[in-house]
C-alpha cells in the first residue's frame, strides 16, 4: 500500500511504443493503464502483474506479461511526533500540534498521559493542567489510522508541570524568506527568564532534521513551504513552555539571480554574477547565452548555448563576463528540487537528470511539430555548452532511448519524450 510500482520494458526493437494493463490476482484493474501503479486497499492480499503491449509500424504486435508479485501488504503512514504547545502550569490549557501525516489518515485520536499512565477521559487535542500534577511529566500520543495501512502511534516529548511564567511571548522570525537566506528566531522577553531555551524549525508543520539552533538557512527542499519555529523553555520549579511562531510566507526561489537583455555583458564575481549553476524558464523565443574568459569581446567565447524551453548554464569562477538574450528571462541559482518540471515527460529544453527528469527508458513518436521531418536530443556531462556533449542523435521516426549514467543533463529539441521504464 502506498508504494509505487513501475513496469520496466526491457530491451525491445527500437521505435516500439507501449501500452500497459495492470492485474490483481489475474483480474484487470480498471484504469490501471500506465507504466506505474500504486496499490490501494482494494488490492490488499493480492498478487500483482502487468501486461506490456508493444506496437511498431510494419511489425506484428507483441504482448508480454510480468511475473506476479508477492501479495500486497499493508502500508505505513509517516507521522511526525506531536508537539505539546502551551504553558504546563496548573490551570493552563495545553494543546497538541500534530505534523501532517503522509498519506493523510482517515482518523486521528489522542491520549494524554501523566508519568506514562493514561489520564482518564483525556482523549482530546487539549488538556487543562491540575495542581496535583505539579512536578510530574505530561505526554500526549497521536494515533493515526487509514484503510489499508498499519495503525501508527507516536508520542510527544514530555512537558513538566510546574510554576507559571507571567510572560511567554511567541518567537518571531526575521530574515528574507528565500532559498539560501538565513532566518533568525527571536524568543522575546520572558518573565521570569528561563535558564535555557531550545529551538526547532518546521517546514509546512514537519520538523526539519537538525534545525535546532536560533538560526536556520533555507534549503532547496523548503521552496514554496511555510516556515515556523518553536521555542521551548526550562527553569527549575517552572512548567515546561513551548511557544510557536507565526508561519512565514511561502519560501521564494533563491535571490541569487541575473538578467541580461543582450545589450551588455555582466561581470562574473563580487558585485556581478556569482559562479553557480543557473536555470531560466525561456519561452518560445530562442534563448542565447555566452561566457567569456576576458573583457575582449572580439575573442571567441569560452562557451555558448542556444535553444527554447528550460535552459541550464554553469558560470565558472574563471569566467570574466557572461551575457544572454531577452528570450532567456531571469536566471535563478539552481538548487536540486527547487525548480520542478515533470519527472516523466520531456519537451523542448534542458533537464537535470535525477531531478527534473528521472533516469530510465524514454520513447518518442518522432518530431512533435507539424511539418518537421526530424527532431534531436543531446546528453551532457555538465552545463557548459557544446564541450559538455557526450552523445545524442537525430530522430525521424518512433525511437526509444536510455538515459546513460554518465550524463547529468538531457536536452531535446522538437521531440516529446515519455518515460516507459
Amino acid at each position: 500500500m502506498g508504494s509505487t510500482l513501475r513496469a520496466l520494458a526491457g530491451s525491445w526493437t527500437s521505435g516500439t511504443t507501449f501500452t500497459y494493463q495492470w492485474f490483481a490476482d489475474g483480474a484487470a484493474i480498471s484504469g490501471a493503464t500506465g507504466s506505474t501503479f500504486t496499490p490501494t486497499a482494494a488490492q490488499l492480499g493480492m498478487g500483482l502483474s502487468v501486461r506490456l503491449d508493444g506496437i511498431r509500424e510494419g511489425f506484428i504486435p507483441a504482448s508480454r506479461t510480468s511475473a506476479t508479485t508477492s501479495h500486497v501488504n499493508v502500508g505505513y503512514i509517516s507521522q511526525g511526533l506531536p508537539v505539546i504547545v502551551g504553558n504546563a502550569a496548573p490551570g493552563a490549557t495545553l494543546t497538541v500540534a500534530r505534523p501532517p501525516a503522509v498519506p493523510a489518515p482517515d482518523s486521528v485520536s489522542y491520549r494524554w498521559r501523566l508519568d506514562g499512565r493514561s489520564i482518564r477521559g483525556a482523549n482530546r487535542s487539549e488538556l487543562t493542567m491540575r495542581s496535583a500534577w505539579s512536578g510530574h511529566v505530561i505526554t500526549v500520543s497521536a494515533t493515526v489510522d487509514k484503510a489499508g495501512y498499519a495503525v501508527e502511534t507516536v508520542t510527544s516529548v514530555g512537558a513538566r508541570v510546574g510554576g507559571a511564567y507571567t510572560r511567554t511571548p511567541r518567537p518571531v522570525i526575521s530574515g528574507a524568506v528565500r532559498v539560501g537566506s538565513t532566518l533568525t528566531a527571536t524568543r522575546g522577553t520572558w518573565s521570569p527568564t528561563p535558564s535555557s531555551f531550545s529551538f526547532q524549525w518546521y517546514a509546512d508543520g514537519r520538523a526539519i532534521s537538525g534545525a535546532t539552533a536560533s538560526k536556520y538557512t533555507l534549503q532547496a527542499t523548503d521552496y514554496k513551504k511555510e516556515i515556523t519555529v518553536s521555542a521551548r523553555s526550562y527553569r527549575a520549579g517552572y512548567g515546561t513552555v513551548l511557544r510557536r511562531s507565526a508561519p512565514t510566507s511561502e519560501v521564494l526561489a533563491s535571490a541569487v539571480r541575473w538578467r541580461d537583455d543582450g545589450t551588455a555583458y555582466l561581470p562574473v564575481g563580487p558585485g556581478g554574477v556569482a559562479p553557480a549553476i543557473y536555470v531560466a524558464q525561456a519561452g518560445p523565443t530562442s534563448c542565447y547565452w555566452e561566457r567569456y574568459a576576458s573583457t575582449d569581446l572580439s575573442t571567441d567565447p569560452v562557451a555558448a548555448g542556444e535553444g527554447i524551453g528550460q535552459r541550464v548554464v554553469e558560470v565558472f569562477d574563471t569566467d570574466v563576463l557572461v551575457g544572454a538574450t531577452m528570450g532567456c528571462g531571469v536566471w535563478i541559482k539552481y538548487y536540486p528540487g527547487m525548480v520542478r518540471t515533470s519527472d516523466e515527460t520531456a519537451t523542448d529544453g534542458i533537464y537535470v537528470l535525477g531531478d527534473h527528469l528521472e533516469r530510465g527508458v524514454y520513447s518518442t513518436l518522432g518530431p512533435a511539430a507539424a511539418g518537421e521531418d526530424s527532431c534531436s536530443y543531446t546528453f551532457y556531462r555538465g552545463f557548459y555548452g557544446s564541450r559538455a556533449e557526450i552523445g545524442g542523435g537525430t530522430v525521424r521516426a518512433a525511437t526509444t532511448i536510455t538515459m546513460p549514467d554518465s550524463a547529468v543533463g538531457f536536452e531535446t529539441r522538437d521531440c516529446s519524450w515519455k518515460r516507459i521504464g
